[in-house]
């Protein structure tokens, strides 16, 4: 993975604003991930958002997308990040080949600090998961979420996940092996 290299103290709007991967779904290479595009998300930018978990409230939203698509590649996932507009209600594609083959979609919320998310875009993202025929469905965000989101998620426990701001920064963690 072609880096930016180490951050030191340079603003996060500083970075380049483009990170793209596509991939077809249904071929594989060599037990390789099909991924055919470099990141420019790097594990230092992963190292700073450690140290410095506020920068994720006014991270660029674009590259919340990337940062949430690179953890996902980190965790052994082949990963696609969907274009930025008419993206079909999903902003990233997760598929793991194991034993039992698994298709996540992900959506990104990186709303400005202190609103929540509602249950509008939860129910967005359970009906393009069930349109779509994925595993499961994941929204992620920054900030947190309201009550009956929380509620909607937990009846759809199975199909659904609601992963928010202390959840984002459990998977930073897990991504640098802390």
């Amino acid at each position: 993975m072609l880096g930016v290299g180490p951050l030191g103290s340079l603003p996060l709007s500083s970075l380049p604003d483009e990170f793209s991967a596509k991939f077809e779904l249904e071929r594989k290479e060599h037990g390789q991930s099909i991924i055919e595009v470099v990141s420019f998300v790097d594990r230092a930018l992963v190292e700073r958002l450690q140290h410095f978990p506020d920068d994720l409230r006014v991270i660029d939203r674009r590259r919340f997308e990337e940062l949430i698509a690179e953890l996902f590649s980190g965790f052994g996932y082949e990963v696609e990040l969907t274009q930025r507009t008419r993206d079909g209600g999903k902003d990233i594609i997760a598929i793991k080949r194991r034993t039992v083959n698994v298709k996540f979609l992900v959506e990104c919320k990186r709303p400005d600090p202190g609103n929540p998310i509602g249950i509008a875009p939860v129910r967005e993202l359970y009906g393009v998961k069930v349109d779509d025929g994925a595993s499961k469905a994941i929204l992620a965000t920054t900030s947190y979420f309201t009550h009956d989101a929380k509620l909607f998620s937990e009846k759809h426990r199975w199909e659904l996940e609601l992963r928010d701001f202390e959840a984002i920064k459990g998977w930073i963690a897990e991504y640098l092996g802390k």
